[in-house]
């Protein structure tokens, strides 16, 4: 039969139809005259064209306008069943996150994920689903609806057993943990993944939390553990040649070691993490990192320098819907050390404005508006910007950042922070 004497089939009225008017399929095989497997076909999709006179013969039975049940063309017909459950499959297996995230279009891939989710899917399969619509609800700042999807990921692993599974639900919400705060919950999380790491589905995984492990660490100022953590993170990501994830990877070793006076080191990593960036197109990691580079170079002595090239980035920032927040404590403390005040001001004031939800980070920022105020000394000004800081520092369960005192430059530590 010629491609121009079928028509095409729409396979969502015709399951639709067959739902609402309660028929059976072998029923309608019988009134139509087709084989019983037939119709069966024409309801998966398998069968996507038919010809005109069955095509007629099924809008009579099913007591429906033939237009409504064909479209004119095949760029109108939506998904089957089969085909949502083949685009599930292919998005796990070719890991859609990955493959949008240099772009950082977490809400396509969001709607690409949803649109391939049905409840007949293998359950595994679905859980797996759930855990990425969390990593792009938090991705996009949307914590709550990310933890819902975790734990939906979470129930399924329980009731199904799998390992894996339960490890990516426990990672999504200590990452959540970590966004919002929660920091000892956010490390136990990373630790309870990390006790087995054979169920981790990949090495990227199990490279993702050793990363995200070492950040954890640097926040307790546990620095030793951090840099191990992240150096083994480093490796795996490498051998793997995931430059995305090695350009965060370097940027989150360049933080630690620039605030444990590694300076040299820490121009090293942030340079490598540029790189990375670049290879990847990783469009926000480029854009920010000419302000994380400025840190050291500016701790280094060389203060215009680091001004200047911060004050030619931070124009990029405004172009991403989601950036990293740290480049506004950095920017400040730059500006400040090169005695721009006024827009260190501005860093400190954008820098607490964004970071309200955070409180790890809004204390960093407070400490750097407390510097600030010391450099114009303003001793009272200092003394409550060092205890605001203070107070987000403890809600973040973070007591051993604490400052009591006038402030060091960051950078600055304590011969016992250094062991």
């Amino acid at each position: 039969m010629r491609k121009e004497d079928t028509i095409r089939l729409d396979t969502h009225f015709l399951v639709r139809r067959i739902e609402v008017l309660e028929l059976k399929q072998s029923w309608v095989a019988d009134q139509v005259g087709v084989a019983r497997k037939t119709v069966s076909r024409w309801c998966t999709g398998k069968v996507k064209r038919l010809g005109r006179d069955s095509a007629e013969s099924l809008a009579e039975v099913l007591r429906c306008q033939l237009s409504e049940l064909t479209v004119s063309d095949e760029v109108d017909v939506l998904a089957t069943k089969e085909e949502q459950k083949v685009a599930a499959k292919l998005i796990q297996q070719n890991d859609l996150l990955e493959l949008l995230s240099p772009s950082d279009n977490w809400a396509l891939a969001e709607s690409l994920i949803k649109a391939s989710l049905q409840p007949d899917l293998p359950l595994v399969d679905l859980g797996r689903l759930y855990n990425l619509l969390s990593i792009a609800a938090w991705r996009q700042g949307n914590y709550a609806e990310g933890v819902r999807h975790a734990e939906r990921a979470r129930e399924i692993a329980e009731q199904t057993g799998d390992r894996g599974l339960l490890c990516g639900a426990t990672y999504n919400q200590a990452v959540i943990d970590s966004l919002l705060g929660d920091l000892g919950a956010a490390l136990a999380g990373y630790e309870r993944c990390l006790e087995a790491p054979e169920f981790f589905e990949t090495r990227r995984d199990h490279a993702k939390v050793l990363s995200n492990t070492g950040d954890a660490y640097r926040s307790f100022m546990r620095y030793p553990e951090s840099l191990a953590a992240q150096d083994h993170a480093l490796r795996v990501f490498g051998e793997l040649n995931l430059d995305q994830n090695l350009a965060i990877g370097w940027v989150s070793k360049g933080m630690l070691l620039c605030e444990w006076g590694r300076f040299d080191d820490a121009r090293e990593a942030y340079t490598s993490g540029a790189e990375a960036a670049r290879r990847a197109n990783f469009v926000r990691g480029v854009d920010c990192a000419p302000i994380y580079l400025a840190d050291p170079l500016s701790l280094a002595g060389e203060r215009e320098a680091a001004r200047a090239q911060v004050e030619a980035a931070l124009p990029s920032l405004a172009k991403h819907g989601v950036y990293d927040l740290g480049c506004h404590q950095i920017a400040a403390r730059v500006f400040r050390r090169a005695g721009a005040l006024e827009a260190a001001a501005g860093q400190v004031s954008e820098g607490l404005r964004r970071s309200e939800p955070f409180p790890e980070l809004r204390g960093m920022i407070q400490l750097e508006g407390a510097r600030l105020a010391a450099a114009r000394g303003d001793a009272a000004g200092e003394a409550g910007a060092r205890e605001a800081a203070n107070e987000a520092f403890l809600q973040a369960g973070l007591a051993v950042r604490v400052q009591e005192g006038a402030l060091a430059e960051h950078g600055s530590l304590s011969d016992s922070a250094r062991e």
